[in-house]
């Protein structure tokens, strides 16, 4: 064959190859365009498919959730007891049972104590005569007066430190 056999076989060859892959190209570009419109109609039905049954489902997630949450705060209360009982039990109990006057304790006897001196002076008739006696004498040095239980009350009032206290528990 000579050479201008053979180009023009070649180009009709070539022309042949284009118009394939011309052919090729279209197709491809057809089945895009297929699959956009299939997936925009699909996915429309999809969406309205998922939205039904979102909504169907609603009643029944609120429930399950509001059995969740009283599961929870129901465990959430058991707890929170516990830790009460615990600390009743491994705290409270044996600081009552120490038996230990709270500095409130003793500044209610104190009050009491104060009374009930007034009261048996007032019926022993006494008066103030006794009171100043006792002062004029507590204020010299080596007296025996300030020992005197007329003078404890005035004592605990000040918060002497020689009287055992512990945090009020009430």
């Amino acid at each position: 064959m000579s050479k201008t056999q053979t180009s023009l076989v070649n180009q009709g060859g070539n022309e042949q190859l284009i118009g394939s892959a011309q052919e090729s190209v279209r197709k491809f570009w057809l089945f895009g365009l297929g699959a956009y419109s299939l997936a925009t109609k699909t996915g429309a039905q999809a969406f309205e498919t998922l939205l039904a049954e979102g909504k169907a489902l609603r009643p029944k997630a609120r429930r399950q959730i509001k059995e969740s949450s009283a599961e929870l705060v129901s465990t959430a209360t058991e707890s929170i007891d516990r830790g009460e009982q615990l600390l009743r039990n491994r705290l409270l109990r044996p600081l009552h049972s120490m038996l230990l006057a709270s500095k409130r304790d003793v500044e209610q006897l104190a009050e009491r104590l104060t009374q009930l001196t007034t009261e048996v002076r007032k019926l022993t008739g006494s008066g103030d005569a006794p009171t100043a006696k006792k002062a004029a004498a507590s204020s010299k040095p080596g007296s025996k007066a300030a020992a005197t239980p007329a003078a404890l009350p005035a004592a605990e009032s000040t918060g002497s430190d020689d009287v055992p206290t512990m945090l009020s528990t009430s």
